[in-house]
C-alpha cells in the first residue's frame, strides 16, 4: 500500500503541475493581453486628452498652430504625469502629418521607430508595438482622433512612456493572478487525492476478487482433468510452481510468466475429449490409441482458443510434447522454434511425474529423476534450461515436492497473485 500511495502522489503531483502549468500559461497570455488593452487605453486617454485641447485637429490649414500646441501638451504632460507621450506626430483623416514633436524620446528607441511600419489601422481601432528599453516599456502606438461631437479626427502615433508606477501595480497583479491559478490546481489535487485512493482501492478490491475467481476457475478445471486421469490435484499445482520457479530465474518478464502459470494449469486440459478407454488404459497403448492420445493437445487449443483471457495459455498447451530434437508432437518442432513457456513447462512435467506417487509407481527421488532427465539434454530438452533446472531445483522439491496436501495449492497462489495485478 506504502507504494501505492507514493504512486499515486507522484502522479497526482505531475498531474497537477502540468495542468497548473498549462493553466498558469493560458492566464499569463490572457493576463498580457488584458495588460496590453490596458496600456493601449493609457496612450488612447491621453491622445483624448490632446483632442479635447486642441479642437480642428482634422484640419490641415491649422496645421502650425497644432504643432505648437502638440508641443505644448507634450511638455506639459511630461511635467505634469508620469505616463505620457515622449514623442508624436498628427495625421488628418486623409493621413497627411500636420504636425511633429518630440521631447526627449531616448536615440535608441527613437530609431526602433523608424525602422517600424507605420500600421494605420481599419476603422476606429488602435495599433500597437511594445519597445524595451533603459529597463522602462515604451508603446509605439497609432490610436483614432475624435471631435468633440465623436466625429474621426485623424490619427496620433506616439511612443508612449508607460508610469513604472503603473507597470509595477499591472505586473504584481499579472504574477498574484498567474500564482493564484496554480494554486487552486494544486489545492484541487489534494482535495482530489483521498477520493481517488479511495476509488482505486475499491477498484483494487474489485480485481482481486476477479483475479481469485479466475485462478480458482483454473485450478479446479487444471484439477479436474488431472483427477480424470488417474492424477491427483496436487500435480497440476506443483508442475506450476516448478515451471514458475524456473521462469524467474531465467529472467522471463511478468507478461510471459503469466502466461506460462496459465498455460502450466491447464496444459492437459485437451484430455477431457478422450475417452476413458484410453485415458484410463492401464497397460501400454496401441499406435492408435497413442495417435488418438496425442490428440488432447488439439482439443486443448481449442478449449483456450475460445477465450481471450486463455489465448498465451495457448504455448504451453499446444507445445508441451515438444521436443529439442524435433522428434515431439504435434508439429515436430526443433530447438528455439519451440516456445519458450513450453520448453520451460516441459522439464517441470517430467520432474515433477517422476518424483511423484502414481498408482502404477512410487516416486523417484530427486537425484535419480535428475539422473534420468539428464540423458534427455539435447534430445528432449533446451541444454541451457536443463542447466540452469538441474543447479536450482532443490529448494523448490524441499519445499512442495511430491507432496499431496495443499502446501502447493496455497504457495502457488500466494506466488501467482503478484503476476496479476498492476504493477
Amino acid at each position: 500500500m506504502p507504494s501505492l500511495h507514493r504512486r499515486l502522489a507522484l502522479r497526482l503531483a505531475l498531474g497537477a503541475l502540468v495542468i497548473g502549468l498549462l493553466a498558469g500559461a493560458a492566464t499569463l497570455t490572457l493576463e498580457l493581453e488584458r495588460v496590453d488593452d490596458t496600456i493601449v487605453t493609457l496612450a488612447s486617454q491621453e491622445a483624448t486628452a490632446f483632442t479635447e485641447q486642441s479642437p480642428g485637429v482634422q484640419e490641415a490649414a491649422r496645421a502650425p498652430l497644432i504643432q505648437q500646441r502638440l508641443v505644448t501638451f507634450l511638455r506639459n504632460r511630461q511635467s505634469a504625469h508620469q505616463g505620457h507621450f515622449l514623442m508624436a506626430e498628427i495625421y488628418t483623416p486623409a493621413r497627411q502629418e500636420i504636425a511633429q514633436a518630440n521631447e526627449g524620446l531616448p536615440p535608441d528607441v527613437e530609431r526602433q521607430v523608424e525602422t517600424s511600419r507605420h500600421r494605420f489601422p481599419p476603422g476606429h481601432r488602435s495599433w500597437y508595438h511594445k519597445i524595451v528599453a533603459h529597463d522602462r516599456l515604451y508603446l509605439q502606438v497609432l490610436t483614432p482622433l475624435f471631435t468633440a461631437e465623436g466625429q474621426p479626427a485623424g490619427t496620433l502615433e506616439g511612443v508612449y512612456s508607460i508610469p513604472p508606477a503603473e507597470l509595477s501595480v499591472i505586473t504584481g497583479r499579472t504574477t498574484a493572478m498567474v500564482a493564484l491559478v496554480v494554486l487552486v490546481v494544486m489545492i484541487t489535487a489534494a482535495t482530489l487525492y483521498p477520493i481517488i485512493l479511495g476509488l482505486h482501492r475499491e477498484q483494487a478490491d474489485l480485481s482481486r476478487d476477479l483475479l481469485k475467481a479466475n485462478l480458482d476457475t483454473l485450478a479446479v478445471l487444471g484439477s479436474a482433468i488431472a483427477k480424470r486421469d488417474s492424477d491427483t490435484y496436487a500435480h497440476n499445482f506443483r508442475v506450476t510452481l516448478y515451471a514458475l520457479g524456473l521462469a524467474e530465474r531465467a529472467g522471463l518478464p511478468r507478461a510471459a510468466i503469466r502466461e506460462l502459470i496459465k498455460g502450466s494449469w491447464l496444459h492437459d486440459v485437451g484430455k477431457i475429449a478422450i475417452s476413458d478407454s484410453v485415458l484410463l488404459k492401464p497397460g501400454p497403448l496401441t499406435d492408435d490409441e497413442f495417435a488418438l492420445m496425442k490428440t488432447h493437445v488439439r482439443h486443448g487449443l481449442d478449449i483456450v482458443h475460445q477465450s481471450q483471457w486463455l489465448e498465451g495459455a495457448a504455448e504451453v498447451v499446444g507445445g508441451h510434447h515438444e521436443k529439442w530434437d524435433g522428434s515431439g508432437y504435434p508439429q515436430g518442432l526443433r530447438g528455439e522454434a519451440i516456445p519458450l513457456n513450453a520448453r520451460i513447462f516441459a522439464l517441470a512435467d517430467v520432474f515433477d511425474a517422476l518424483t511423484s506417487r502414481r498408482p502404477y509407481k512410487e516416486p523417484m527421488p530427486p537425484e535419480q529423476a535428475l539422473e534420468i532427465m539428464a540423458r534427455g539434454r539435447g534430445r528432449h530438452f533446451d541444454p541451457t534450461l536443463f542447466d540452469l533446472f538441474i543447479r536450482t531445483v532443490g529448494p523448490d522439491f524441499q519445499a512442495f515436492g511430491g507432496r499431496e496436501d495443499d502446501r502447493a495449492r496455497l504457495l502457488l497462489m500466494r506466488r501467482a497473485q503478484p503476476y496479476y495485478m498492476p504493477a
